[in-house]
């Protein structure tokens, strides 16, 4: 039987996600799911992320569902989402029958909310899969914290999640700043360590943000994947916020205390994180 594998792309947010999973389902032989994230790990298991819970549809949408799978037809995404998170149990079977199609040998779950999950929820599913034949493998895309965290505040300030009467820098520094609100995502570090505990090195794509669209990360993405490479594919991020306004000067160096471990854990694991994280020469300044 040709050799089946399953994707698990755990983030980080804000760091090239929805180009990772464009790109791997333009591949041949693969098929990613009908859902940008499929959210099901982390709505299920993580209180911080119950809020991707999906709310119970409609009877007749449940019937059109049961009567799509039994029919091996494509379900809507919504749908299978609420479904999947209802028992996590069905989650393997229901990606390793997407694999055992003769013509798929990837598929693949990118959602950047997995960066939350346990040791014990990345180890049922390793262990699911493998005791069906099938190898995972992870990818974990990071970008230099506090410009990840910058862009995180414009997500917010463009869904109206942000108080209208607080200025950028002001709400900025009342969640990321030492002592902040924080968001529900873990520190790099911490998803890095649980990572580690579960997969071994070879089963692992651990980049950054800053250099995946380059020709020399995609190839070594593809061959990790074990698809063709296409290294002229990363002329330009896929889903990249539209405000590209500079951090205000002062802001790095108040919220770097939050994010210091996350520097120094990645620069020890990627060195060439030190050159291409805008922040990272902070370290040296403490």
């Amino acid at each position: 039987m040709p050799h089946k594998t399953f994707i698990l792309c755990t983030g980080a947010s804000k760091s090239g996600t929805t180009w990772i999973r464009t790109y791997l389902g333009n591949a041949p032989r693969t098929d990613m799911g009908p859902l940008g994230e499929m959210q099901v790990w982390d709505a299920a298991t993580e209180p911080g992320k119950a809020h991707f819970l999906m709310p119970t549809p409609p009877a007749w949408r449940r019937a059109e569902f049961t009567v799509h799978r039994l029919l091996g037809l494509r379900p809507r995404g919504k749908v299978l989402r609420w479904w999947l998170q209802q028992d996590p149990s069905r989650y393997v079977p229901w990606f390793a029958g997407r694999l055992a199609r003769p013509n798929t040998r990837l598929s693949g779950d990118v959602t950047p909310g997995y960066a939350a999950l346990s040791t014990e929820t990345l180890r049922r599913i390793d262990d699911g899969f493998a005791s069906r034949g099938i190898t995972v493998k992870t990818i974990f895309t990071m970008r230099d914290p506090i410009e990840r965290a910058w862009s995180l505040l414009k997500m917010y300030r463009r869904k109206s999640k942000l108080d209208d009467s607080l200025p950028d820098a002001e709400a900025f520094l009342r969640i990321f700043a030492p002592g902040g609100t924080g968001t529900t995502d873990p520190d790099y570090h911490v998803t890095l360590a649980r990572l580690d505990e579960v997969f071994p090195p070879h089963r692992q794509f651990v980049t950054l943000y800053e250099s995946l669209f380059t020709p020399a990360t995609i190839t070594a993405l593809s061959a990790f994947a074990r698809i063709p490479d296409r290294p002229d594919a990363g002329g330009a991020p896929v889903n990249a916020a539209g405000d590209r306004s500079a951090l205000p000067e002062g802001l790095a160096e108040q919220v770097f205390p939050s994010f210091a471990k996350d520097y120094e854990t990645v620069v020890a694991r990627l060195p060439e994180a030190a050159e291409l994280w805008p922040h990272a020469h902070l370290l040296t300044t403490r």
